[in-house]
Order: C-alpha cells, then sequence, then structure tokens
C-alpha cells in the first residue's frame, strides 16, 4: 500500500517488515494458547522456524540488493509478484 501510494521502497520495506513481525508473533501466541485450551493442534514448528529463516535470509538478501536495483525495477517486480498471488488465489495458475 505505501508503495502504491508513492512512497520509495526504501521507506516501505521497514514498515512492512515490522507489520508482519508483529502479525506473525501474535499468530504463534494465539494458535500456541488455543492449542493449550484443547482448540486446536500445537504450531508446526519446524516449518515455521525455517520459513522465518527463508524471510530473514531474503530480507537480508533484499536489502543489500536494493540499492544495486533502479527503483522502477522494483516497483515492477512487485508488481508481478501481487499480479502472481492474485492470479493463483483465483485458481487460475
Amino acid at each position: 500500500m505505501l508503495i502504491a501510494d508513492g512512497h520509495p521502497p526504501a521507506r516501505a520495506a521497514p514498515a512492512a517488515l515490522s507489520s508482519t513481525f508483529v502479525t506473525s508473533v501474535v499468530g504463534v501466541v494465539a494458535f500456541t494458547v488455543l492449542a493449550a485450551n484443547h482448540y486446536g493442534r500445537l504450531p508446526d514448528w519446524p516449518t515455521g522456524i525455517l520459513l522465518g529463516l527463508g524471510g530473514l535470509a531474503g530480507g537480508y538478501a533484499g536489502a543489500r540488493l536494493q540499492h544495486r536495483l533502479p527503483e522502477a525495477a522494483i516497483r515492477r517486480g512487485l508488481g508481478a509478484v501481487v499480479v502472481a498471488s492474485g492470479w493463483s488465489s483465483w485458481g487460475w495458475g
């Protein structure tokens, strides 16, 4: 949303990463509490840890590459990811 509003990716990325981190922590806590009260299953810790490590590696690589790519390329790439995500969520992919 910030990029669509015209903010540069360098300013939008920290906000996106922060909100994703907070959402992830709240989700893990909620699932753990619900599982402890017999309302569900415990989180799949190995998968969660592997996905978290992948996210950290991707965030690090993105931060290192961001200065080497033109902003227009980053915007186009992000647009392609959004379109592909929407395409696959409709079951067309």
